[in-house]
């Protein structure tokens, strides 16, 4: 059996970006922490460009140098603070204000300026901010409520996503040395992402389900009238991901096939090839090289943790990919892979998901078996390499990863079934997921598990509170107890946002009521752990206090795992540590 800790050790890589010349990829690498790495494109001489004691994310290369950009919070506050790195240089901090969140966006096509969103404002609010690098200069060029993000900056036009909530975005172009914002006019509510101008900047590219379309697709958008053609649509699955080579000749996307990614490669606007010699899982953080030849891509599957790949001229061959045995002393042989399945809601609809099942021999009587409940609600059990999930299935349990309605992947239809007073559908496809699998060969009817984390986690307080009996043991990372406290205590910027998926207070008070878990506590049996960073902006930690005080009170099996300095997950190596081995003894106990 494998120590739960030693699953924390194993690395990972992403955003991968060419230097101006090609010969060099930056990128983000490590556990836990992620740091700024490069290395040579063969995968040789790879550094540390940044050593900081914080996780880097979204790093960026300026268009016309080696400049890079990047975030750090403070201990996963997600208040993001913006760093640079010249090419000679050593990094620094762009922005200093602790209190406020800056979310990296574009660098200006010359590379002397950068744009981003801050709430520095007004915490609510996320405005636009342009920042001129040589003298500091600031000028805020879009403001008001609601949380955007710059996703392009082409000519002197930026390109700005407002996200309203799950299932609406908004579109903008502003002009960056007039300040004049334009609103790209759409017919109804509609999402997008990845949006940015084509190279001669008279239509946007970006991925879009405006129309009516249940799946998202690559479109080409005119800015003016709105009008919208889709580029690439496959039937049934959302395009997730694209990129275009700077000369326009060749395109690549992935696409969402039931939590697996597809990655195509080809000419742009001709048949393109799948992209084999890849983990079978998913595939993203797509980036050209300099002279249209070579896509740099991050991929990872459930027995295959994340690493950096090259596709040259049809050829795909790994440059760094991480190493279970060197790293954490696992025989990589020893992953287990998911099988996709599927079972009847009560209500006869197909929900689908993901079954692993322990090495060896099943027990006399069945293994023991966890369901894992994936966050968000929009968001999706994917195809990645889960460690935490691997560590369980070392430990004898097998693991079904659910994805009930509200999940992504599945067509807006499916993400929206659950909003509102509908929420209770969610519940019920997991009552059918945990029927479903007690009927399996090889699984104990009598010892099955839940655990989820944030919305996962209100999923597990709502599966023990109204669903006691079907339940042996239990696991809440940052769940959401009371939403009336949830919707009042969340970060400001998140606020009407989650309001607009899971209840307005004042319209929707019966709704938030009746789903609020800490009502329910004197009917749960099965024992209960319970895990919370005090960093946590968007599930503060007031919501594990209160269920805790409230198992206390009742006199029922709780225990806590309170961390200090953590926000909306553990990220922190000595904090993964303590959770694995937490939750491997708690499942042990009592499954």
């Amino acid at each position: 059996m494998i120590d739960p800790s030693a699953w924390t050790a194993i690395g990972g890589a992403s955003s991968p970006s060419f230097s101006i010349d090609g010969e060099t990829i930056f990128h983000l690498r490590g556990a836990g922490l992620m740091q700024v790495w490069s290395m040579r494109r063969d995968g040789s001489s790879a550094r540390p460009l940044a050593s900081q004691d914080e996780c880097a994310v979204k790093l960026r290369r300026a268009p016309n140098s080696d400049q890079l950009l990047w975030g750090i919070d403070a201990g996963g506050d997600e208040r993001q603070q913006i760093w640079l790195l010249d090419p000679a240089g050593t990094p620094r901090a762009l922005t200093a204000e602790p209190a406020a969140s800056h979310e990296a966006g574009a660098f200006s096509p010359d590379g002397g300026s950068i744009a981003f969103a801050a709430n520095d404002r007004d915490a609510a609010c996320f405005d636009i901010v342009i920042v001129d690098l040589a003298t500091g200069d600031r000028r805020r060029v879009l403001e008001g409520a609601g949380g955007r993000s710059v996703t392009n900056w082409t000519g002197i036009r930026l390109v700005v996503i407002e996200d309203r909530s799950s299932s609406d975005q908004a579109l903008w172009t502003i002009d960056a040395e007039t300040g004049a914002v334009h609103e790209v006019p759409r017919p109804g509510l509609a999402r997008y992402a990845s949006a940015r101008f084509a190279k001669d900047g008279a239509h946007l590219l970006a991925l879009s389900d405006q129309g009516g379309a249940d799946f998202m697709r690559l479109c080409r958008i005119e800015p003016a009238s709105g009008d919208l053609q889709p580029v690439f649509e496959p039937a049934g699955r959302d395009v997730e991901a694209w990129a275009l080579s700077p000369d326009e000749s060749l395109l690549a996307t992935v696409e969402n096939d039931r939590g697996y990614g597809v990655l195509r490669v080809g000419a742009m606007g001709g048949e393109r090839d799948v992209v084999a010699d890849v983990p079978h899982g998913v595939a993203g953080d797509l980036a050209w090289s300099p002279d249209s030849r070579t896509l740099a891509f991050a991929a990872e599957g459930p027995t295959a943790p994340p690493g950096l790949y090259l596709w040259d001229g049809g050829v795909t061959r790994p440059i760094w990919r991480p190493d279970p045995q060197a790293e954490a002393g696992i025989d990589a042989a020893q992953l287990i892979g998911f099988t996709l399945v599927s079972w009847p809601g009560l209500d006869g609809q197909k929900v689908p998901g993901s079954l692993a099942m322990p090495r060896g021999e099943a027990p006399a009587r069945g293994f023991p078996s966890v369901v894992s409940v994936h966050g968000g609600p929009a968001a999706q059990s994917r195809a990645k390499f889960r460690p935490d999930m691997q560590m369980l299935l070392s430990q004898g349990f097998a693991v079904l990863m659910p994805n009930v309605r509200g999940s992504t992947g599945y067509g807006r239809a499916w993400m929206e079934s659950d909003d509102f007073e509908k929420r209770q559908v969610a519940i019920d496809d997991l009552v059918a997921a945990r029927h479903w699998l007690a009927e399996q060969p090889g699984i104990n009817p009598s010892r099955i598990g839940i655990m989820g984390q944030s919305y996962g986690g209100w999923m597990v307080l709502a599966a023990i509170t109204r669903h006691s009996e079907l339940w042996r043991a239990a696991v809440d990372y940052y769940g959401i107890a009371d939403w009336f406290t949830l919707l009042r205590d969340t970060g400001p910027w998140r606020r009407q946002h989650r309001a607009l998926e899971y209840g307005v207070p004042g319209r929707h008070d019966a709704v938030l009521r009746e789903f609020s878990p800490i009502h329910g506590v004197a009917a749960i049996s099965a024992p209960l752990l319970v895990a919370h960073g005090d960093r946590d902006p968007r599930v503060p930690m007031n919501e594990s206090e209160q269920f805790v005080a409230a198992m206390e009170r009742h006199q029922k099996r709780v225990s806590y795992e309170r961390f200090t300095y953590a926000g909306h997950g553990f990220i922190r190596p000595d904090h993964q540590q303590r959770i694995y081995a937490a939750v491997a003894e708690h499942f042990l106990q009592h499954l």
